[in-house]
């Protein structure tokens, strides 16, 4: 099944390692155009902002945006693996901003996760490893005074610094 996708950019990745930075918003009902339209663009721009600061960095990346109201979560995640193994993508970063209305916060997360093969040879999502992440109060106002961009900048940094020290640099 082909993911349809809002971005993806950046083209192919150096053979070998890439970091497929995949982004989709949640928790939007599909019947809302307007409402998946808002987060659909929230998210990209956050997931773009990411990519790019990892990109800035010397990794090879691969961005993939999912829409929001995309709700078959096998087909996401075979979407996903096919496009890293094509890349040949050795780890994952999952990029998200959504709003979790039981909690009345906004979430901005990444979290990143290794890819190994498994015994068959087919290509598996490992537990992550890394994770950043920012909680905001949610009110009617909130998503309009984070800017997601800047904000995927600062957590994109923060995730290369926790790389760096988990490395032991």
């Amino acid at each position: 099944m082909s993911l349809p996708v809002l971005a993806l950019a950046c083209g192919g990745a150096a053979a070998g390692d890439c970091t497929l930075v995949f982004g989709q918003g949640r928790g939007v009902a599909a019947a809302d155009a307007a409402e998946v339209e808002r987060w659909d663009g929230v998210n990209l721009a956050f997931n773009r902002r990411v990519a790019e600061v990892l990109g800035e960095r010397g990794e090879a990346v691969v961005p993939l945006v999912a829409r929001a109201a995309d709700d078959d979560v096998p087909a996401t995640v075979r979407a996903v693996l096919s496009r890293a193994a094509a890349d040949g993508c050795t780890r994952i970063v999952e990029t998200t901003l959504f709003a979790d209305a039981e909690a009345s916060v906004l979430v901005a997360r990444l979290r990143e996760y290794p890819l190994a093969h498994d015994a068959a040879g087919a290509l598996r999502i490992q537990p992550p490893r890394l994770t950043v992440e920012r909680q905001f109060d949610l009110s009617p106002t909130t998503l309009d005074r984070v800017r997601p961009a800047v904000l995927g900048a600062t957590m994109a940094a923060e995730l290369a610094e926790q790389r760096a020290a988990a490395a032991g640099r």
